[in-house]
């Protein structure tokens, strides 16, 4: 079944069930340095693969930036 998620601020339609699949759906994956947090709740990179994504949910994914 189709769900419709926000990630960083823009809709996508999608069928994966976890959030490892849908950043694979949106390439985005192979990014090692990228924080990810579902509904403002942080998601440790060890739980993508498990965390289970639903129809309304938030997804702000964010990069590092170098500088002091």
């Amino acid at each position: 079944m189709k769900k419709i998620i926000t990630i960083n601020g823009k809709k996508y339609s999608c069928l994966s069930e976890t959030l490892l699949k849908v950043l694979n759906e949106i390439n985005i994956v192979k990014k090692r340095t990228i924080a990810i947090a579902v509904n403002e709740e942080v998601v440790e990179k060890n739980n993508w693969k498990n965390f289970k994504i639903k129809t309304g949910d938030i997804i702000e994914i964010v990069h590092p930036l170098k500088g002091g």
